[in-house]
């Protein structure tokens, strides 16, 4: 049991990390900057400079963090399939986090959101 919880405490670890390297790695490819790392209570965040980039710039770089996470969790399945069931659990309630737009807290899923909702309105004038 001590081996499976020092597993599971290991793939949060490295998702986190993986996420935030993402937003930061794509932000960089697309010509933004890396501010720095951002602690608000008990989030984690990094600091971008995205003011040049276009909606399309701002949705990817929002999108390399969750994506990072699941090349984690298929590391993580490659190497200790048996425990499949818990890595995908694991990123599933992560993206349900991360990626459903709460609007209480601003995550990645709120960003999109309002992105597409941004678009949305542009496009219907």
């Amino acid at each position: 049991m001590t081996v499976m919880l020092f597993r599971l405490l290991a793939l949060a670890l490295a998702m986190v990390i993986a996420h935030e390297t993402g937003h930061v790695v794509v932000t960089r490819l697309l010509g933004g900057r890396w501010l720095g790392v951002e602690f608000r209570g008990w989030m984690l965040g990094v600091r971008l400079s995205i003011k040049s980039f276009s909606l399309r710039q701002v949705a990817l770089t929002l999108v390399a963090g969750p994506l990072a996470e699941a090349m984690v969790v298929a590391a993580f399945a490659l190497v200790w399939p048996v425990d499949l069931n818990w890595w995908l659990l694991i990123l599933g309630l992560q993206w349900m986090l991360n990626l459903i737009p709460w609007g209480l807290i601003p995550n990645d899923g709120t960003r999109l959101w309002r992105i597409l909702r941004h678009h949305a309105v542009s496009t219907a004038r």
